[in-house]
């Protein structure tokens, strides 16, 4: 984990940690709020809990990625056997992250490997030293970011197409119905 305290980007470097180990090791329980200096990606493979966000609560299950941006006061809670991995990607501000919070709740396997995928990547590449080691994980997280991105976008314009739809009956029949007021 990374203290809270201090600003040195040098002391923030992106860092793969199983989740069972930052609910046992950080005491993880809904009552204990705290933020990170660095964007964190929660990814949930197996298990459930509950996570607070802002005084917002909400539960996940397994094949659920939360998006924290940094500073954002969370607090969380594993129920039972949790499993799955924290990614805390760095703090380097120019990383293309989202801005907001995103909550997904992947349901197709096509989803499910594509994130386990860049998340097993960035693992490895956490777990060796190499050369250029740096600059590989922040372009593990930036693809990272960009895959959550355009997953959040995705699922956006499906639900305004379907949202979309709908009113195009709904605005037709209000506008019959005034005509046939008129007339």
């Amino acid at each position: 984990m990374f203290d809270s305290q201090t600003n040195d980007q040098t002391q923030r470097p992106p860092k793969a940690v199983p989740v069972s180990h930052l609910a046992r090791e950080a005491k993880w329980a809904i009552d204990t709020p705290r933020s990170y200096l660095v964007p964190v990606l929660l990814w949930f493979t197996c298990g459930q809990g509950r996570l607070s966000v802002n005084g917002e609560m909400r539960g996940y299950t397994a094949h659920n990625a939360i998006f924290l941006p940094a500073n954002t006061p969370h607090s969380c809670e594993a129920c039972g056997r949790t499993q799955g991995t924290a990614l805390f990607l760095g703090g380097r501000g120019d990383l293309p992250v989202p801005g907001d919070l995103l909550h997904l709740r992947l349901t197709s396997l096509q989803q499910q490997t594509e994130l386990n995928e860049l998340i097993e990547g960035f693992r490895r590449d956490c777990a060796t030293a190499g050369p250029m080691g740096d600059e590989i994980l922040y372009h593990r997280a930036a693809l990272i970011g960009l895959w959550l991105t355009r997953h959040d976008m995705q699922q956006n314009g499906t639900a305004q197409r379907a949202r979309g739809v709908g009113e195009v009956p709904t605005g037709f029949g209000a506008l019959r119905r005034s005509a046939d007021q008129k007339g």
